[in-house]
């Protein structure tokens, strides 16, 4: 199946080297009748280096997903069985640094953080591949301050992730393994993902809009924006509630936000069938992290 490259769409990492295709170009041997079978050959094997290369990245960012999500959870079991409200706090704080990647800037008084910083653009984890270069000149405003995904929360790796997976499964059509670790990891970080408001002379918009034909059973669900934005929710919820001293209270809002990151990670049994599959509002990290093993994806 032939690859169709476009900077859009797909991750740097996924593109083969411009500077090396120029090189092979100008050999000798590109010139002759034999050479250019031999050029193809040589980009064959590259392109096959690059997926190898984009197989690696997803399958680290995955690890790292999982290991934040796990301390997301242990910090939220930890703040159900807290001895003071503060602590229930400064677990809750844990589990947001985990989903954002940044402290809410709650938990301690005079702290700035993420809760403080208020728009799309902030509240939208993303990296340089969602704007395209011209985008903050033409529309006057900053790009992205943080640009390598690796210094981001679950949600914004996941959001990386996915663009890597998608390229995956757009270059390997018959591997199916690639959509449903894709659908899985969606209902988790949400399905929204950065489009491109044509009418608007091409300013960035985050776009759900791509799902319209999904059933009205989506649209009543949380997975449409994510399970995982239910976690952040609850953990802000905490932070910012004044509990005057009852604890019990807060450990409560604590065992319900370990509920929610139990369904991120485990999925749930939408369609009551008796198992938990990799398809929308079904399968959770768990489900996609099986199935990117499927896809050949080299994880533990």
């Amino acid at each position: 199946m032939p690859l169709s490259f476009s900077r859009r769409n797909l991750p740097a990492s996924f593109i083969p080297d411009p500077a090396h295709a120029m090189r092979l170009i100008q050999h000798p041997g590109f010139r002759t009748h034999l050479g250019r079978p031999l050029l193809l050959i040589v980009l064959a094997a590259s392109l096959t280096g690059v997926e190898a290369r984009a197989q690696a990245d997803i399958a680290r960012h995955l690890q790292a997903i999982k290991q934040l999500t796990d301390e997301a959870l242990t910090a939220s079991r930890a703040a159900a069985q807290a001895g003071s409200v503060a602590e229930v706090k400064q677990q809750a704080d844990k589990v947001f640094t985990a989903v954002w990647g940044v402290p809410s800037g709650l938990a301690e008084e005079d702290t700035y953080g993420a809760e403080k910083a208020h728009g799309w653009k902030t509240r939208w984890q993303s990296d340089t591949d969602d704007f395209e270069l011209e985008t903050p000149e033409k529309f006057g405003v900053e790009p992205p301050d943080i640009t390598d995904p690796a210094l981001l929360g679950i949600e914004g790796r996941g959001l990386y992730v996915r663009k890597q997976l998608w390229a995956m499964a757009e270059a390997d059509a018959g591997n199916a393994h690639y959509n449903h670790t894709i659908a899985s990891l969606s209902n988790v970080i949400g399905w929204m993902r950065m489009g491109y408001a044509e009418s608007r002379g091409g300013m960035p918009r985050v776009d759900l809009t791509y799902q319209w034909d999904a059933p009205s059973a989506f649209w009543l669900s949380t997975a449409d924006t994510g399970w995982l934005y239910e976690v952040y929710a609850q953990a802000l919820n905490i932070l910012k509630t004044n509990y005057a001293g009852d604890l019990a209270a807060a450990r409560q809002h604590a065992a319900d936000m370990t509920r929610l990151i139990e369904k991120a990670l485990n999925g749930e049994d939408a369609n009551g069938n008796g198992s938990v599959e990799p398809a929308m509002m079904e399968g959770g990290l768990n489900t996609a992290l099986q199935h990117a093993r499927l896809a050949g994806i080299a994880l533990p």
